[in-house]
């Protein structure tokens, strides 16, 4: 009998793990910044991208309408001229900043031991070059 282990529909290693595409947005560059920004409650567009410095408005754009695709936020539209468009965290998106209060914490704590070891390395690379 030929048994198959259990596997984690949820490992991003897997090329075809539904989960990669979420995996992937998280990790890069832009959404867990925009995502932080959001923290203290409803922004508009014009709020975000000055809370996230660096940030095009067309890579925002489009991160934005990734993150609502993902339900990670909600995107309101005011019947007005011009209409007014805002932008909150779901209850998703709530969470994953939980996962990120974490992950700030560590670098917060260990900020200093990373730029000692980016001096080592580049003292070491200078030295060897």
């Amino acid at each position: 009998m030929d048994v198959s282990p259990l596997l984690n529909p949820a490992d991003p290693m897997r090329s075809d793990c539904p989960g990669r595409a979420l995996f992937e947005l998280i990790t890069s560059r832009w959404p867990l910044l925009i995502l932080w920004s959001l923290r203290g409650g409803t922004q508009r567009f014009y709020e975000i991208r000055n809370a996230v410095e660096g940030i095009s408005e067309r890579v925002l754009s489009e991160a934005l309408k990734k993150l609502c695709r993902h339900g990670l936020i909600t995107r309101h539209v005011e019947p007005s001229v011009p209409p007014k468009v805002s932008y909150a965290l779901t209850d998703l998106g709530e969470g994953l900043l939980g996962v990120m209060d974490g992950l700030t914490g560590w670098i917060g704590r260990e900020l200093e031991n990373v730029e000692a070891a980016k001096r080592r390395h580049d003292a070491q690379q200078h030295r060897a070059g």
